[in-house]
C-alpha cells in the first residue's frame, strides 16, 4: 500500500485536548466496534494523559489523524478494574503499556493504524522498554486482526468495565 503520509509520532501537548477529545468522540460514534462510547475516554482521562506526557499523536495537514499512549506497565495497571492475567512473558523486565490507540475514521482502511503501531513499537524500544502490552476489546475484529497480523501474542483474556478484552504482548527485540 502506498504511504498516505509520513508518520511522525510526537508527544501531544496539553493544548491539543479539545482536538483529541473530539477525535475520540468521532471514533466512538463512527466505529461502534471500538468499544469507546460517550463515557470513554473522558476529557479528564485525556487531560491526565496529556499532563503526564504519555499521549502521542500523528498529524496530517494540521489535524490529528491518530493517537497512542505509551507508559510504563506499572502505570498502566494503576486504576485497572481487575487483577491482570498471568500469561505475560516472564522474561521481560521493563514492559510498557499501550492505550488509547485510535485512527481517525477519515484515515481508517488505508494502512495508517499499522504504520502508527510500527512507529509506536520503535519509539517504545528507543525509550528502553523491552515489551509492549495492552488490552484490546474483543468486539473490534479489524483492530484485533491488525495486532495478530503484526505478530502480537495473545497472552490471555480479561473481563473489565463490563467488556471482554484480549491481552496482547510483543517482545521488542
Amino acid at each position: 500500500m502506498k504511504d498516505i503520509f509520513e508518520i511522525n509520532l510526537v508527544q501531544a501537548p496539553e493544548s491539543d485536548l479539545d482536538e483529541i477529545y473530539a477525535l475520540c468522540h468521532h471514533v466512538a460514534v463512527s466505529t461502534p466496534t471500538s468499544g469507546w462510547d460517550e463515557e470513554y475516554p473522558t476529557r479528564e482521562i485525556l487531560a491526565n494523559d496529556l499532563a503526564t506526557q504519555t499521549l502521542y499523536k500523528v498529524s496530517h495537514d494540521g489535524k490529528i489523524a491518530s493517537i497512542m499512549q505509551i507508559r510504563s506497565w506499572a502505570d498502566f495497571q494503576l486504576g485497572e478494574e481487575v487483577d491482570d492475567i498471568t500469561g505475560w512473558d516472564p522474561s521481560t523486565k521493563n514492559p510498557c503499556g499501550l492505550g488509547r490507540f485510535c485512527v481517525s475514521p477519515d484515515f481508517q482502511g488505508q494502512g495508517l493504524g499499522r504504520r502508527v503501531m510500527e512507529k509506536t513499537l520503535e519509539t517504545a524500544k528507543q525509550m528502553g522498554y523491552d515489551s509492549a502490552r495492552f488490552h484490546a476489546v474483543t468486539t473490534n475484529p479489524i483492530a484485533n486482526h491488525l495486532y495478530e497480523s503484526m505478530g502480537f501474542r495473545l497472552a490471555g483474556r480479561i473481563q473489565e468495565y463490563g467488556k471482554e478484552f484480549f491481552c496482547y504482548e510483543m517482545i521488542l527485540a
